[in-house]
């Protein structure tokens, strides 16, 4: 009767070093006119299905518009929750567009008197541009009026905004970029961009 024979390490031939081949991973198109310190979004977040970004010059970004001050306090890392009454499933890389809406003074006011700012942010509120980029990251509703009154250092509005089923729009990582005039020409809150503006973060 032959036994079969149980191997032993001497019988197994392990190399010394494994042999992998690294291949670098080809950027995509959206990949390269992104700041590399942003979460970046995907072709999907942005409106486009898989393969499109071969087809036009510069895939697209969602642009959210903010009245002015708030724009530039969300851009400054002032004022990182936005305000809204709809929640949104658009999350990573956005610009920000300080819309044209005029700038009311008694929001310039209110934010002097309550809100810790530089007092020379104010000097220069463009309207109608895109003036950076941040990364919306979760969106969030307020129980009540207590937990609303919690935030208000980090969202900026007044107590009385407060109303059932507001929403926060959580933001990070603002960047400020040259301001770049634009025609909004979406919805209210959305529109969409060619990421060749982003360049200007880089």
């Amino acid at each position: 009767m032959v036994q079969e024979q149980t191997p032993t390490n001497t019988d197994i031939n392990v190399p010394k070093k494994w042999q992998v081949a690294v291949i670098p991973k080809e950027p995509t198109y959206f990949d390269r006119f992104l700041p590399s310190t942003h979460q970046q979004s995907t072709l999907f977040e942005c409106g486009m299905d898989m393969g499109d970004e071969h087809a036009l010059p510069y895939p697209k970004i969602h642009v959210l518009a903010i009245r002015q001050p708030w724009a530039s306090l969300v851009i400054h890392g002032l004022k990182n929750i936005d305000i809204r009454s709809k929640n949104t499933s658009i999350r990573g890389t956005i610009a920000i567009y300080a819309s044209r809406a005029p700038i009311r003074k008694k929001d310039l006011k209110w934010v002097n008197e309550n809100c810790d700012v530089p007092a020379d942010l104010f000097d220069d509120l463009p309207t109608g541009m895109i003036i950076g980029t941040a990364n919306l990251i979760e969106c969030m509703e307020y129980e009540s009026d207590f937990h609303f009154k919690l935030d208000q250092r980090r969202h900026m509005n007044r107590e009385d905004n407060y109303c059932e089923n507001i929403k926060g729009w959580l933001l990070r990582s603002p960047r400020a970029i040259e301001p770049v005039d634009y025609k909004f020409n979406g919805e209210v809150v959305w529109s969409l961009a060619d990421t060749e503006i982003l360049q200007q973060t880089a």
